[in-house]
């Protein structure tokens, strides 16, 4: 604005030498140059303002402003130049020049029209003076050239008065845009739209067609001229429908973009754009992930159909609830949801969490089956005063989810900076280094004994065990579970069967004929090319299939129990043991017993613990060891119990039936070479 300011200076210099060199009306003069810059400059000063705040920001808005400049332009030709470069002047120069002037009006009005497509709400500083002159200029222009063209202007008329008045008004525009703004700190506003935007072209059709009317026609040509115009009024209504259609489409897909297509819920990307207004405002918000625990035995047990439907159910009733805490729901992933609500405290946040937990433990009849699906929901807090942005929150979130996930889920918890992101920290470190620890020689094996009721010990549990050099000795507690969710546990199962291959294959070959049981995770069983795996690992260190004895755990047999029976039949057939690992703490039912291939039963330490004394807990764990041995007896399965860490429990176990002890007392995990065969001073029934 203050370029263009400057410029509007040979406004100036051109009245005061048209005053003081009494230049006539009509003629060619030594001021026509000076007033003839005027449009000059404001286009050039206009092309700066562009580049900072663009007015005419689409393709359609240039042509609609193009449009109106046309049909002005007509009325121009027909009632100023035509009549202008006809006339009997001193010369072709003098008219020529004298056309320039109502051409450089033109000018004016299309930057005039260009600044009002920007609306009030983009415009710079100054903008409605400088509009203000520029009308005024236009106007003194067509009264001059009107009146000069009919021979009345006599000097010192009313178009005399507009321009130092228009001068002015320039004056003011570029003082108004040279001072600093104030500075507020308020969210940007979105511009408002022109009602008449949509309406430019058709207006400029009408005042085509006013002017065309006016003309004197015979009667034949104002017919057709009269057919054309409303045939051109359809086209432009078909026009009309056609771009609302267009712009119904536009609305459509964009909120498709931003929308689940199966809830109706918004998607991550409505999520992330929700956040960042948030982040905006000067207030607090708590961000709940809601991930429902197990639901992927909705879909094994009544389809995929029926768990879309469970999902529309759930999306509906936390919709609901998140409504009624003043917040937004998004759809995150198959059963993930994301809650929004105002709060500025952590209690607000968790008070949230525990709602939609209630909500969502309802039970939902779905094709004449009562499902309870429990969830486990994560919440973070971004203080009304705090810099965290809109992915942190959601990372943190995230981050306390899972660990209701590790815990059992069912619950909700608050990210804890100081506890969460140390673990966060800790889980990527472990990850990252577990990745290379096989090649770095950090990983081994030791091997727990079983002692059989004869008193041999013959079978051992191989036991993995991790000592890196930067974290020291990890326990498989933590970095199991990491690495089944970084999908190492296929690699480090197979490394775990060739290492204890191998030093089967070295026992054989000292005399002593032992046999390993190795855990293999779910995953890892499942897998076509694991069979294979295995049979030519035993035919590398020349071992009977027996040797070996595979561990699996009761999450297999809920999870994949269709995939794994023919594996674990084809493993049977070879001779090679199949034990059921942690019985009866899990999910297992007695029908995947009689339907799977096994032939192992081990009794988990948490019942083995508490046959202690005569309290009432342990008589329940003598109850319930007492019924697996007899279920094991049943199906003719080998029965073994763990976590014996006493000469009394050991007894009981004895008198109850089972067929070997595995624990403390019996022996602790140890290297291979510490491996030896001696038996402890075990009181047993024989």
């Amino acid at each position: 604005m203050a370029v263009g300011g400057d410029r509007h200076v040979q406004l100036g210099v051109g009245n005061a030498l048209y005053t003081l060199g009494d230049v006539q009306a009509g003629g060619l003069g030594f001021t026509d140059p000076w007033f003839l810059a005027l449009p000059v400059c404001m286009l050039l000063a206009f092309r700066l303002f562009e580049r900072r705040w663009p007015s005419l920001p689409s393709r359609e808005a240039r042509l609609d402003v193009a449009a109106q400049v046309m049909a002005a332009g007509a009325y121009l030709w027909f009632f100023v130049l035509a009549e202008q470069m006809q006339r009997a002047g001193p010369s072709l120069l003098s008219n020529l020049v004298s056309a320039l002037y109502p051409l450089s009006d033109l000018v004016l009005l299309t930057l005039l029209l260009a600044q009002t497509w920007r609306g009030p709400d983009g415009a710079p500083r100054g903008m409605g003076f400088l509009a203000a002159g520029m009308v005024l200029f236009v106007v003194a222009d067509a009264g001059y050239a009107f009146l000069g063209l009919r021979g009345e202007y006599l000097g010192s008329m009313w178009p005399d008065a507009l321009w130092p008045l228009a001068a002015l008004l320039f004056t003011a525009g570029a003082w108004q845009a040279g001072q600093p703004r104030p500075l507020t700190v308020s969210a940007p506003r979105r511009p408002r739209s022109l009602w008449y935007g949509p309406l430019a072209p058709y207006s400029a059709l009408l005042a085509g067609f006013m002017l065309l009317g006016a003309v004197r026609l015979p009667l034949e040509a104002r017919g057709a001229l009269y057919a054309t115009f409303f045939a051109a009024v359809f086209v432009a209504a078909r026009q009309m429908l056609t771009l609302r259609q267009l712009k119904d489409s536009r609305a459509r897909l964009e909120f498709q973009s931003r929308h689940d297509a199966l809830t109706g819920l918004g998607n991550r990307r409505q999520l992330h754009l929700t956040l960042d207004r948030c982040g905006r405002r000067a207030a607090g918000t708590g961000l709940l992930i809601v991930d429902l625990d197990d639901f992927r035995f909705v879909n094994e047990a009544l389809g995929h159909r029926a768990g879309d439907a469970f999902l529309q159910r759930t999306a509906a009733t936390l919709r609901s609830e998140a409504a009624a805490l003043n917040g937004e729901c998004f759809h995150l992933s198959a059963d993930e949801f994301v809650v929004i609500v105002p709060a500025e405290y952590e209690e607000q946040v968790r008070a949230a969490g525990e709602a939609l937990l209630r909500v969502l433990r309802a039970p939902v009849t779905l094709e004449g089956q009562v499902l309870n699906i429990t969830a486990s929901v994560g919440a973070a807090l971004r203080p009304a005063d705090g810099l965290l942005d809109g992915a942190a929150l959601l990372r943190r979130a995230d981050l306390a989810m899972k660990e209701v996930k590790r815990s059992g889920g069912n619950a909700v918890r608050l990210f804890d900076p100081l506890r969460d992101d140390a673990a966060a920290s800790r889980r990527v470190m472990i990850e990252t280094r577990l990745r290379g620890a096989a090649e770095r020689g950090e990983l081994q094996l030791h091997y727990q004994p079983q002692l059989e009721r004869g008193g041999q010990r013959v079978h051992f549990e191989a036991l993995l065990r991790w000592q890196d050099a930067q974290l020291g000795a990890v326990s498989p507690a933590e970095f199991v579970p990491v690495a089944e969710s970084a999908g190492l546990m296929v690699s480090l199962d197979r490394w775990v069967i060739a290492q204890a291959c191998r030093q089967l294959a070295g026992w054989r070959a000292a005399g002593r004929p032992w046999q390993v049981a190795v855990n293999i995770s779910p995953p890892n069983l499942v897998r076509p090319d694991f069979l294979p795996f295995l049979l030519r690992t035993l035919r590398e260190h020349d071992l009977p299939p027996a040797a070996l004895s595979l561990e699996v755990t009761e999450r297999l047999l809920i999870e994949n129990e269709a995939q794994a029976a023919q594996t674990l039949q084809a493993l049977l057939d070879l001779g090679i043991e199949v034990a059921v690992d942690d019985f009866g703490v899990g999910q297992s039912s007695l029908s995947s017993l009689l339907r799977l291939p096994i032939s192992v039963l081990k009794v988990d330490r948490a019942f083995v613990t508490e046959l202690t004394g005569d309290r009432a807990d342990g008589q329940a764990a003598f109850k319930v060891v007492q019924a697996v041995v007899g279920l094991g007896r049943a199906l003719n399965l080998r029965v073994v119990a763990e976590g014996v860490e006493t000469p009394e429990q050991a007894q009981l176990l004895w008198e109850l039936g089972v067929d070997a002890l595995q624990g403390y007392w019996i022996g602790r995990a140890a290297p291979p070479d510490a491996v030896t065969g001696t038996v402890p001073t075990t009181p047993r029934v024989v």
